[in-house]
């Protein structure tokens, strides 16, 4: 079988996204990365701008999307979060309704098309509409490069085993709705299945009896948001081995608070980064990975620092992200026997200018500077996918 390859002068290498440098990649036809070759890194960096400086890093794992409402970008702008996404009635939803299919399909290629360019080469979603909503998006993506989860959602509770059966897992508006005879469908359906249930909690709302129902009940593998939840509630929930994702910017846009991240660090809990609705948040995890820094800076106070280093803030988008939705055998590191899902960033722009640089700075300079204009190429599979020209 026929070999392909890449050359970057850097890269960040396996799980633990090592920098090393002359990094050498091959994949087959499948796109499977079959070798790597690179050499290591001294303590300092220095970059001969007469040369190219590009560096190889894993493609950006979205861990949680509403994609279905790009169409209505801004319809949520200074609008209270159950306004705007709350189901049945909210802004949102309402436009759902309302909107012709083809609108809603255009506005997903689109959204798919930021996605890309924004090195995000893999997106969770999480279906509104049933079987509806599940068919739309598989419809949308069918001709699509980039891979994508699909956590549907549903409303009777004859329509839970369809759901199950066409998704990639069960995404939860919100526990609140679960009948106990809807519970133990699912929970029979996920006794056969390594599909995982994922729920919105804590949001806006902090329900201590809901949260002890949602540990007692054991069926809830992820939780979405968390904004609300105290160190005692992660407490139980690091005990239940459940992982949390992180919507900060969402949070901030709506006006509902940050996430308890000094909290969730201290107790080791799986964290990654999502960027929500798209109809009120842009799809760039650099952004987001600046802001979750910011506000956990603020909660830090100086205490636990080196939880927050740049590396790990980067596993969230990468590493993290994969291990917590069971994709980490193809995806979320360069390493052999994974896809070559990658993106190719040009260091020698000018907002990466610096004199001498060591390694654990490094990491730093990319979280914190790395704007989208600095990505150069997306490879999906060992495919170039994207090219920004110019």
């Amino acid at each position: 079988m026929s070999k392909k390859h890449l050359f970057c002068k850097f890269g960040l290498i396996g799980d633990n996204l090592e920098l090393k440098k002359n990094v050498n990649l091959y994949h087959n036809e499948r796109g499977e990365i079959t070798k790597l070759n690179f050499e290591d890194i001294e303590n300092s960096i220095y970059l001969n701008k007469d040369q190219k400086n590009d560096l190889m890093i894993p493609g950006l794992i979205n861990s949680h999307t509403h994609i279905g409402d790009s169409f209505a970008k801004e319809k949520g702008y200074n609008k209270d979060l159950i306004d705007v996404v709350s189901p049945p009635n909210g802004i949102k939803h309402q436009l759902l309704r309302e909107t012709p299919i083809r609108d809603k399909i255009l506005g997903i290629k689109q959204a798919i098309k930021e996605m890309i360019s924004n090195g995000i080469t893999y997106f969770i979603d999480f279906r509104e509409n049933s079987i509806e909503g599940i068919e739309l998006l598989q419809k949308a993506i069918k001709d699509e490069k980039i891979h994508c989860l699909i956590f549907g959602r549903f409303n009777q509770l004859n329509e839970i085993k369809e759901v199950y059966t066409k998704s990639n897992g069960i995404g939860l508006a919100s526990y609140h709705h679960l009948t106990d005879e809807m519970k133990s469908e699912l929970k029979l359906l996920k006794s056969n299945s390594s599909k995982k249930i994922a729920c919105h909690v804590a949001e806006v709302n902090r329900d201590l009896l809901l949260l002890k129902q949602i540990i007692e009940d054991d069926l809830i593998d992820i939780i979405i948001h968390g904004t609300q939840l105290e160190f005692m509630d992660l407490n139980r929930i690091q005990d239940k081995k459940i992982a949390i994702v992180l919507c900060p910017r969402s949070n901030g846009y709506f006006g509902v608070g940050v996430p308890p991240i000094r909290n969730i660090l201290d107790l080791k809990i799986p964290i990654s980064l999502g960027t929500d609705n798209v109809m009120i948040n842009n799809l760039d995890l650099f952004e987001e990975m600046r802001y979750f820094y910011y506000t956990g800076r603020i909660q830090m106070k100086n205490k636990n620092l080196a939880d927050l280093n740049a590396k790990n803030i980067l596993k969230t988008v990468t590493v993290n992200a994969a291990k917590i939705f069971n994709i980490e055998s193809d995806v979320g590191s360069i390493s052999v026997g994974k896809l070559a899902d990658l993106n190719i960033i040009n260091l020698n722009d000018s907002n990466f200018y610096f004199n001498q640089l060591d390694l654990e700075n490094f990491y730093s300079l990319l979280v914190q500077r790395t704007n989208v204009s600095n990505i150069k190429e997306v490879y999906i599979k060992g495919e170039l996918i994207y090219e920004r020209k110019g």
